[in-house]
């Protein structure tokens, strides 16, 4: 959807906000993001690094990784980040809720973004 989460839902799309299926689905595949979770050094050492923080914006204001770019979720598939989001980086993902973090690393990896990283 061009305009992201928003977008969908302003069409009247169905949302769900129901963090068991997620966290099923993380669980399903743990051993895949165990091989994701990156520490900074190691992030900073890959092929051009992109760090994407979506925390909300009064944790990113408050303090946020150097060069982090901050996204909120509801943006994270509208048509300018998308764009933005170029899949010849690596893309380290900032997020507190490891779970969120996962879905968004694994909606990426599913959208053929092939070095998708969470950082620790």
């Amino acid at each position: 959807m061009r305009d992201g989460i928003k977008g969908w839902a302003a069409a009247f799309y169905p949302t769900v906000n129901d963090q068991k299926l997620l966290h099923s689905l993380m669980c399903l595949s743990k051993s895949d993001f165990d091989k994701c979770i990156i520490s900074e050094d190691a992030a900073r050492k890959l092929k051009r690094p992109a760090f994407v923080d979506f925390r909300d914006e009064a944790k990113f204001k408050k303090g946020h990784i150097k060069g982090a770019r901050h996204v909120h979720y509801d943006n994270m598939f509208s048509k300018p980040m998308m764009e933005e989001l170029n899949k010849g980086n690596s893309l380290i993902i900032i997020h507190g809720a490891p779970e969120l973090a996962g879905a968004i690393a694994l909606t990426l990896k599913l959208m053929d973004y092939p070095n998708v990283y969470i950082l620790k």
